[in-house]
């Protein structure tokens, strides 16, 4: 979810460092849509300088319904989340799951009826409550600010699209990385800087707002775990970005305003286009293509916590 900038948002914080590795003298790469894009010498981190990290804050505690956002969305986050399950076996990676920044609750759900005993965390009061209705166990909170956690017992510990919410990715990475066991697994997705759909709509990228901090490359994605001791297992890029298929998109929710005046059901198929078996395997066959390119609008990886 992404709310334009406006000259009502409370005074930005400057940062005048990398938010990950702590390097300074970044690069100016660009300033527009209310926002100042730079780039970290170092690890390769792109992110905002300065930061509107307290009106973000106050919409996510007071503002934003995020039970509410995602529930139209709820068709296309199951084909993601169970494909993404399908890589995990709960007998040959643990039973525990912890998921950071769980939304609504939807993947802990899948995830408990895939034999996951599941635990989540989540900021936003009205996600909080709709995910507590799984039957998960749900701390309510950023990540970087709880403390009675059950820390290093996780076997899975999944983050998805949350690190580039977070102003401050290396503590929220040390608390990412303590949730995970011994010789246990954790798995991110994330913002992909280096996309085909960043590069052809440049600071039009309906990415670039004020509450994403961060943007992330291979190196700087690497470089923020492996500095707490996470040995990278494998990454990849994947999807188009909806800024590349927007005009179906927009026939889509053509079709929901016509849906709300009618019955039809091919209007309601319509609506999910994104979930249909015809456009599941063009998405495969892209994925492939983006996965060698590295660049899928999204960037994932798993790391694996050092045995005992």
């Amino acid at each position: 979810m992404t709310t334009p900038h406006t000259d009502a948002d409370a005074r930005k914080h400057p940062l005048g460092k990398c938010p990950a590795c702590g390097a300074v003298r970044a690069q100016a790469l660009a300033a527009g849509s209310g926002v100042r894009l730079v780039r970290c010498p170092q690890c390769t981190l792109v992110y905002l300088d300065p930061q509107a990290r307290a009106a973000v804050r106050a919409r996510y505690l007071h503002d934003y319904d995020l039970a509410a956002h995602f529930e139209p969305l709820g068709p296309r986050k199951k084909v993601l989340y169970e494909r993404r399950l399908k890589r995990l076996n709960p007998g040959r990676d643990g039973r525990r799951l912890c998921d950071v920044g769980c939304g609504n609750g939807q993947f802990l759900e899948i995830a408990k009826r895939a034999g996951w005993d599941s635990t989540g965390i989540e900021l936003n009061p009205p996600a909080v409550a709709r995910a507590r209705t799984t039957g998960a166990t749900v701390y309510e909170g950023a990540l970087e600010e709880l403390e009675n956690l059950p820390w290093r017992t996780f076997d899975v510990v999944t983050c998805w699209d949350v690190l580039e919410h977070t102003p401050e990715p290396g503590a929220f990475a040390a608390r990412l990385s303590r949730l995970v066991a011994p010789g246990g697994l954790l798995l991110i997705t994330t913002l992909n800087w280096d996309s085909l759909v960043r590069r052809v709509r440049g600071l039009r990228w309906s990415m670039i707002a004020d509450e994403h901090f961060t943007y992330w490359t291979r190196k700087a994605l690497r470089h923020l775990f492996e500095r707490e001791g996470m040995e990278l297992c494998a990454s990849e890029s994947f999807g188009l970005g909806r800024d590349l298929v927007w005009a179906l998109d927009a026939l889509a929710a053509r079709a929901r305003r016509v849906g709300a005046r009618t019955d039809s059901g091919a209007v309601q198929t319509l609506t999910h286009w994104d979930t249909s078996s015809a456009v599941l395997l063009g998405e495969r066959f892209v994925n492939v293509a983006l996965r060698v390119t590295g660049s899928g609008a999204g960037l994932g990886a798993s790391f694996r916590a050092a045995p005992v």
